[in-house]
């Protein structure tokens, strides 16, 4: 009969009495080390075909998200290991006529844990960009997720430029399965109200005008 090791975890270790069997030995040992290290599947279907049962306490790396889960008993969960923040390529549009960026400057980075993802966008516009017309959005990392009765999350918005007003803050409320930001709103220079930014309101874009976007929100996968 088979004994286990010290530490509790299970894996079997062939007892003297017991008749001699390379190949079983082996395979119980493989077995009983792969499940309890950190197994690597290509994808979390490639999994899910090779692991039909999970056990809860197993961890994996994923290789076509780069993510580290364990499995809780009931789903595989993300596992922060040092996760650093990654830029991606924003898409600035408008309803009408997309703005071109010309000489300014866009930046768009993100760091994704599990279906959390913190997002930064900074803009700044230059003195031959093209501001389009229309309502603007940003392009999103990933798509939202699609919440009952709730929302994905919202973002804040902030402007900076030299004139009057010279700085505030506004938001961006997310829909579910969205690819962009909705309709980001800004105060107007009415006390207490808000304007859709477009390239006329609340103002019109000029050279140095900086605007920023940063929050949280739940994506899809």
């Amino acid at each position: 009969m088979p004994t286990t090791d010290a530490y509790g975890q299970g894996v079997q270790i062939a007892a003297l009495t017991d008749a001699p069997n390379a190949a079983t030995l082996a395979q119980n040992l493989a077995d009983a080390l792969a499940q309890r290290g950190v197994m690597r599947f290509a994808s979390a279907s490639a999994r899910a075909a090779t692991i039909t049962s999970p056990v809860e306490g197993m961890v994996s790396w994923l290789q076509d998200t780069n993510s580290l889960e364990v499995y809780d008993g009931t789903a595989w969960r993300a596992v922060p290991y040092g996760t650093q923040w990654t830029t991606y390529a924003v898409s600035w549009t408008a309803t009408t006529t997309n703005p071109s960026l010309g000489n300014g400057t866009l930046v768009g980075q993100y760091m994704k844990i599990g279906t959390t993802c913190h997002i930064y966008i900074k803009l700044v516009i230059g003195s031959t960009t093209n501001m389009g017309v229309g309502t603007y959005r940003f392009s999103l990392p990933f798509t939202t997720a699609t919440i009952t009765n709730s929302d994905p999350g919202s973002l804040r918005t902030i402007f900076s430029r030299s004139s009057t007003p010279n700085h505030g803050t506004g938001n961006s409320p997310l829909g579910n399965g969205w690819t962009t930001t909705d309709q980001i709103w800004f105060p107007s220079s009415t006390p207490g109200d808000e304007n859709v930014w477009t390239n006329t309101q609340p103002w019109t874009l000029t050279t140095t005008n900086i605007i920023r976007v940063d929050g949280t929100y739940q994506t899809a996968t």
